[in-house]
């Protein structure tokens, strides 16, 4: 079963035409990337989808529910974070996680759940004032999953945070992908983020969906290797369990994938069996190959 069902739908400004009938759909489990540079309509494809804007035009099916026929269903099973999360300031994040809790009628266990899910249990009673922009990022995702939506909006989630608060957002997206069992919708410009985050990507470009895509998200980062006896060079890679992928070309260059921290170590190794790198270059992503191809080849 699909959780969102977009059908043909339009949208303009004016006699700017913003959105162009589009269609695509995300299924159960699902963690999509909606990618497409800047002006393209990802924002307002995800209002729309949100019940903040009206499309001209369109069918938008939420867990089943037609979003303008039924509502209050639809919306039922939908949460999410498109622009600035909606935060109380003044108030705790413990204070803010409780109003929602109120006005939906969520038992406190289920509160309590989500405080772990979060991980923010020894700093909800700061105001949210005082919170990095990571810290309300997860806080704000707390609040949507407290109702335990089948469906989640993220519009640009990690836009603004630092490496730490980026790496601790992604976490956070897929163990609740995982534990939570909702599917995922979000947009990005951060190319690697969705590389290691999305199962599908879907391409937008001047308001029509022009490309989808499956994405096999692997870890660690691809290096390719010119060095001067390849044989002994592969011998010890394969002794090295940390050496997550190998692959050997005609030439005397190695292909392998490593965390990225770690490939000081492979260099060290090589140095100590007196194996000489002649050239290494660090592979670009997929995804970046892919987003070149899509948005700027003409």
């Amino acid at each position: 079963m699909n959780v969102l069902e977009v059908r043909n739908l339009s949208k303009s400004f004016g006699k700017t035409k913003i959105i162009n009938d589009i269609s695509f759909h995300v299924g159960e489990g699902e963690i999509v990337g909606f990618v497409g540079p800047n002006g393209t309509g990802k924002t307002t494809t995800l209002k729309m989808i949100s019940n903040l804007i009206w499309p001209d035009q369109g069918e938008i099916e939420i867990a089943g529910y037609n979003l303008f026929k039924e509502r209050e269903k639809a919306l039922s099973n939908l949460a999410g974070i498109v622009e600035n999360p909606g935060l109380y300031q003044n108030l705790s994040g413990r204070d803010n996680l409780k109003f929602i809790q109120k006005i939906r009628g969520v038992s406190k266990e289920r509160l309590d759940e989500v405080i772990e899910i979060t991980g923010l249990k020894d700093r909800l009673d700061r105001k949210v004032k005082k919170y990095s922009l990571g810290m309300k990022q997860r806080l704000a995702l707390g609040m949507c999953i407290l109702t335990k939506p089948k469906f989640l909006i993220l519009d640009e989630p990690t836009n603004g945070l630092d490496p730490t608060g980026t790496f601790e957002l992604r976490q956070l997206i897929e163990r609740m992908a995982k534990k939570e069992q909702v599917s995922i919708l979000f947009s990005s410009h951060m190319l690697g983020e969705v590389e290691k985050l999305a199962n599908r990507v879907i391409y937008i470009k001047e308001g029509r969906i022009i490309s989808e895509k499956e994405q096999v998200r692997k870890e660690g980062i691809s290096y390719s290797l010119l060095v001067n006896h390849k044989e002994k060079a592969v011998k010890l890679f394969e002794e090295l369990d940390w050496i997550l992928e190998i692959n050997t070309n005609e030439n005397n260059s190695i292909k392998i994938r490593v965390e990225e921290e770690k490939i000081g170590l492979v260099l060290n190794q090589l140095c100590k069996e007196e194996i000489i790198v002649l050239d290494m270059e660090k592979e670009k992503e997929d995804l970046e190959d892919v987003y070149n191809q899509i948005f700027l080849s003409e």
